[in-house]
């Protein structure tokens, strides 16, 4: 197997890290190839060399700033069809590849006429003129065009979204590839995509390691962050107060809205600065980007975890909130109320209000009983559906199958 993403080990749930290392333990032959190594390891390999890098970080990526394109014309991926570990490959399993400027999507039709091609598509993207996430937009599934938001990630500087739909569209109707999804909220999508539809797609939860995300010693943990015991904690994402997805905006609502009626900690996982506004009613605790250990530690100090995301093709954090055994509140419209089985293993609410945010985190603190069952089915959730060991399970037989056709 060989994997082709962006990082080997920066979201190694997300990269196919998980992957190569399960399958290089049980003794199959696994390499990846990446723009940016961090690790050592030989069979992680390095895409291109410092004149196609240097093409793709200033020609490439000029260009398809000014033309309002993305993963087009990059030429570092293409080195890879000189190499040895490409051409004795059995099954290629592209990952996160439009995540730098490295990879051209023109390299999938070629690569899919002599190897099984898999590819997990981890957000909606592909079959999109250039956003990451439509939102409410409906233009995608008819060849986008007139774009009424360039600043929504990815942001361009000019409207070509109708040109980069149907360069999708070219390409992956001449590709002959197998879709790996994380949600059955992500596979409807795929099923209503022009560019997508008519390709296999299966679903394959992401996985924890449940040795490293699990309940601890709640004192303990509040401990280590000078929490008092019997204090509320609240836990959640920040992106920056210009975040388009994970809902800072509902969250700051919300919170202002309420009255706390003992003391309240904030548990801020990833960004810092920017919440002031938060700090004359609680104490705020900035943890800014953390290891995974300080993370795992966060998530059981917290009484809930609030992901309010108006977009989200998994929400991973969700999952490990639940598997320490911490309930979760999303909002509805994504495939975070699947993923976590809302209302059974936590709250969903409506979408985009603030209000009822705020009413289901008030009324939660106060129902116990509602709360331990929440903690109890969210652990059963965690140990039915996404483990570690299932997720490369379901890969291997998904590879084993595709292989088996030949």
């Amino acid at each position: 197997i060989l994997t082709i993403t962006t990082w080997d080990s920066a979201g190694e749930q997300f990269n196919g890290y998980q992957i190569h290392q399960a399958l290089t333990k049980i003794g199959h032959k696994s390499d990846m190839s990446v723009m940016i190594k961090r690790l050592d390891d030989k069979s992680i390999h390095v895409l291109g060399n410092a004149l196609t890098r240097l093409y793709d970080k200033t020609c490439a990526a000029l260009l398809e700033s000014l033309l309002g394109l993305r993963s087009i014309l990059p030429i570092s991926g293409s080195t890879i069809f000189l190499k040895k570990y490409y051409r004795d490959a059995d099954l290629i399993h592209l990952q996160i590849i439009h995540g730098n400027s490295f990879f051209s999507l023109l390299n999938i039709p070629f690569m899919s006429r002599r190897h099984k091609v898999v590819w997990t598509i981890h957000d909606p993207w592909m079959m999109t003129g250039h956003c990451v996430h439509p939102l409410d937009c409906e233009r995608w599934k008819n060849g986008c065009g007139n774009c009424q938001d360039f600043e929504i990630p990815f942001q361009i500087r000019r409207d070509s979204t109708a040109l980069m739909w149907k360069i999708k569209h070219w390409i992956m109707y001449h590709s002959d590839v197998t879709l790996i999804v994380a949600s059955k909220w992500m596979y409807e999508k795929v099923r209503m995509s022009p560019i997508l539809s008519h390709l296999p797609c299966y679903i394959i939860p992401l996985g924890l390691d449940l040795e490293k995300f699990r309940p601890m010693d709640r004192k303990l943990c509040r401990e280590e962050f000078g929490i008092p015991d019997d204090a509320n904690v609240l836990a959640f994402r920040f992106r920056g107060v210009d975040d388009h997805f994970k809902g800072w905006h509902y969250i700051k609502e919300a919170l202002l809205s309420i009255n706390p009626e003992k003391l309240t900690y904030l548990l801020v996982l990833d960004g810092k600065g920017g919440l002031d506004i938060l700090k004359e009613k609680y104490n705020v605790l900035e943890l800014g980007w953390s290891s995974p250990d300080t993370i795992v530690h966060a998530l059981n100090a917290a009484d809930i975890f609030l992901m309010p995301s108006i977009a989200e093709a998994f929400g991973l954090m969700a999952v490990e909130s639940m598997a320490c055994g911490t309930p979760v509140i999303v909002f509805d419209g994504t495939a975070l109320p699947d993923i976590i089985h809302a209302p059974e293993g936590g709250i969903s609410v409506p979408a985009k209000d603030s209000k009822a945010l705020a009413d289901a985190i008030t009324e939660l603190l106060k129902d116990e009983q509602r709360y331990t069952q929440l903690v109890e089915n969210g652990l059963r959730i965690v140990r039915e559906e996404y483990t570690l060991e299932r997720y490369i399970q379901r890969h291997i037989e998904l590879y084993t199958s595709l292989l088996n056709k030949e």
